[in-house]
């Protein structure tokens, strides 16, 4: 049973990361370029962000110094469902539920503490809603050059 809900885990992030990707391709596709353009600054600069803070824990020893492990994968999954909601609202509800279920399966699993999910979703989730400000300030910004 281990191993199945294991390999449930690891496709999680990739299969939401898909599902965001197809999001991107079809708003693009659209020509909704202004959704677009804040979904792909949302989503690739949320995973920039997650993958320096991952480096900058590993280099500092941030998470460890307070008995906690910094969780790349809950990152990961918060980054893409943030997004995933900004562009896509109508999928609140499945997206937060596949996200309380991929922890609740991490903290079953064992990988990561309740502790080590909290403190990285809530070190992210701010960094990210910073980046979604920024996204609607470039996209107004790029509408009112344009008009």
């Amino acid at each position: 049973m281990y191993e199945i809900l294991d390999a449930i885990a690891d496709s999680y992030n990739p299969l939401i990361g898909l599902v965001t990707l197809a999001l991107l391709a079809y708003t693009t596709w659209r020509r909704r370029w202004a959704a677009a353009g804040r979904l792909a600054l949302t989503l690739f600069g949320g995973l920039a962000v997650v993958y320096s803070l991952q480096w900058l824990d590993h280099s500092l020893g941030i998470w460890p110094a307070l008995g906690m492990d910094y969780s790349t994968h809950t990152a990961v999954a918060v980054v893409i469902t943030l997004s995933l909601i900004a562009a896509a609202p109508h999928l609140r509800i499945p997206a937060l539920t596949g996200l309380l279920g991929y922890g609740l399966l991490m903290l079953y699993q064992e990988y990561h503490s309740v502790a080590d999910l909290l403190s990285t979703a809530l070190v992210i989730a701010p960094l990210w809603w910073g980046l979604s400000l920024l996204s609607r300030a470039v996209s107004r910004e790029v509408a009112t050059q344009s008009a």
